[in-house]
C-alpha cells in the first residue's frame, strides 16, 4: 500500500499544535462543498491564466480518494501546489509541495520513514492508531535556459520512457502500472544538462545523487527524429547497474509503434529486455493499445513473491520474465470516458484488470470511479491483492 506524503515546514510543526484528525475532516468537507474557479491543471503547473505580474505562476489542486476493499475501507486527501517564479528571462524556480492525510477506520495505519533524497524534505508529520499525516517537497528545481542549452538543478521530474503502459526506461521513480492514485511521477534529485543539436535533436546529460536507495546514478542520451519516428540512444549507470538502451516511437499507416530495448549489466539471468507496443484509434472516440514485454533480468521462479509475502514488503519493478498488457479507452462525447486496463504476468499466470469511468463535472472538477480485480495463485505477483473499488474526486484551483 502506498505511503502517502504531505508537505509542511518543520518550523511550523514545532510551533503549531493541531489535531490532524479534525483537520482531515474539515478538508474532506471543503472538497465536497466549496466550488472552485476556472481549470488550472496542476499536472502542468504553469497555466497562463494564473500569471501574476508576469513572474509568478501558481496552480493548486486537491484530490479526495475513497478505497473500498473486501474487508475494509479507508480514505485519503491530497492537497498540492505547483508553481514557478521567473527571476529573469533565463532563470526560473519550480516547486511542488503537497500535504496528504490518510484515515483508516478499522485497521492500524501504515507509516514509514521519509525519503533520503537531499531536496525531497518528505517525512511523516504524525501517526495515530488509524490515521497518518505526512508532507513532502516533491520538486524544488532551479532552471537556466539560453539559446544553446538548458540546465536544471534540484529535485525534478525525469521521464525518458516511450511506451505508454509498461516501461523500463522511466528509471527515475517510475509509476507502477495500473496505480490510479499517483497523479504524476515523483521528483528526483539531479543535475540535468540538455544541449540542442539542431531543431529536432539534442543531448541529455544528467547526474542524480542521494536517491531513495542511497545510490548515485548518471546517464547520457542522444535523441533525434528521422522520418516519422522519434528515437533515442542512452547509456549510463542506475542502481549500481550499467545499461545501454534504444527507444523509438512513430506511426505507420495511422498505427502507433513504440519500442524500448535495453541491455543491462546484471549479475544473473539474461541481460536483455524489450517492449513492443502498438496503438490504434479506429475513430475519434476510441483508443486501443497493447504491449508485449520480454524482461530478461526477471526471474522464472516465484521466489521474490514468497519473500514479499513473508516480509510484508512491496514488489517494485518487473520481477517476472514475460508480460503482456492491453488498454482500451472510449469517450462517450467529451465529458465521460470509459477505460479498461489489463496487465498479465505470463510467467506465473497472474493478472489484474482495472475498469473505470471518468467524468468531467466542471472545468475544474473530475470524478473517477473504478474497480480493480486481481487473479493468481498464492505465490504470484498479483495473486495476493484484494479486489477494490475506488472513488477519486479531483479539483483544481
Amino acid at each position: 500500500m502506498r505511503i502517502l506524503r504531505m508537505i509542511f515546514s518543520r518550523t511550523c510543526i514545532l510551533h503549531v499544535h493541531y489535531n490532524m484528525k479534525i483537520l482531515l475532516k474539515i478538508l474532506i468537507i471543503l472538497t465536497l462543498l466549496i466550488p472552485t474557479p476556472a481549470h488550472a491543471d496542476w499536472r502542468d503547473p504553469l497555466p497562463d491564466n494564473l500569471r501574476i505580474n508576469g513572474r509568478y505562476f501558481l496552480a493548486g489542486g486537491y484530490t479526495f480518494d475513497r478505497f473500498i476493499l473486501k474487508e475494509d475501507t479507508f480514505a485519503e486527501i491530497n492537497l498540492r501546489f505547483n508553481g514557478r517564479y521567473t527571476l529573469n528571462p533565463k532563470w526560473k524556480l519550480e516547486f511542488a509541495y503537497q500535504l496528504d492525510g490518510t484515515y483508516y477506520p478499522h485497521i492500524a495505519a501504515l507509516s514509514g520513514p521519509g525519503s533520503e533524497g537531499l531536496l525531497d524534505l518528505s517525512w511523516p508529520i504524525d501517526s495515530k492508531t488509524n490515521w497518518t499525516a505526512s508532507h513532502g517537497l516533491d520538486r524544488l528545481n532551479f532552471n537556466y535556459r539560453n539559446d544553446n542549452f538548458t540546465l536544471d538543478f534540484g529535485r525534478q521530474r525525469i521521464a525518458w520512457g516511450t511506451t505508454m503502459i509498461l516501461s523500463f526506461m522511466d528509471m527515475f521513480h517510475p509509476i507502477r502500472p495500473g496505480d490510479p492514485f499517483v497523479p504524476e511521477q515523483q521528483g528526483t534529485d539531479a543535475i540535468r544538462l540538455q544541449i540542442a543539436d539542431g531543431m529536432v535533436s539534442g543531448y541529455d546529460l544528467l547526474y542524480s545523487w542521494l536517491d531513495n536507495d542511497g545510490t548515485d546514478g548518471f546517464a547520457a542520451r542522444y535523441h533525434f527524429v528521422k522520418g516519422e519516428f522519434e528515437s533515442g540512444i542512452s547509456v549510463g549507470r542506475i542502481d549500481d547497474d550499467n545499461f545501454a538502451a534504444f527507444e523509438t516511437s512513430g506511426d505507420i499507416n495511422d498505427i502507433g509503434i513504440r519500442i524500448e530495448a535495453q541491455w543491462i549489466d546484471v549479475d544473473e539471468n539474461e541481460p536483455f529486455r524489450i517492449i513492443f507496443e502498438t496503438d490504434f484509434a479506429p475513430n475519434s472516440r476510441t483508443y486501443l493499445s497493447g504491449d508485449i514485454f520480454y524482461n530478461g533480468p526477471g526471474g522464472t521462479e516465484p521466489k521474490i513473491y514468497l519473500l514479499n509475502m513473508l516480509t510484508g514488503g512491496e514488489i517494485t519493478g518487473y520481477p517476472a520474465r514475460w508480460y503482456a498488457a492491453t488498454s482500451c479507452m472510449y469517450n462517450s462525447g467529451g465529458l465521460t470516458t470509459f477505460g479498461v486496463l489489463g496487465i498479465f504476468n505470463l510467467t506465473d499466470d497472474s493478472w489484474f484488470a482495472d475498469i473505470s469511468i471518468s467524468h468531467s463535472i466542471s472545468n475544474s472538477s473530475d470524478l473517477r470511479i473504478g474497480y480493480q480485480h486481481y487473479e493468481g495463485g498464492l505465490v504470484s505477483e498479483y495473486g495476493n491483492y484484494p479486489d477494490m473499488i475506488y472513488i477519486i474526486s479531483t479539483s483544481y484551483f
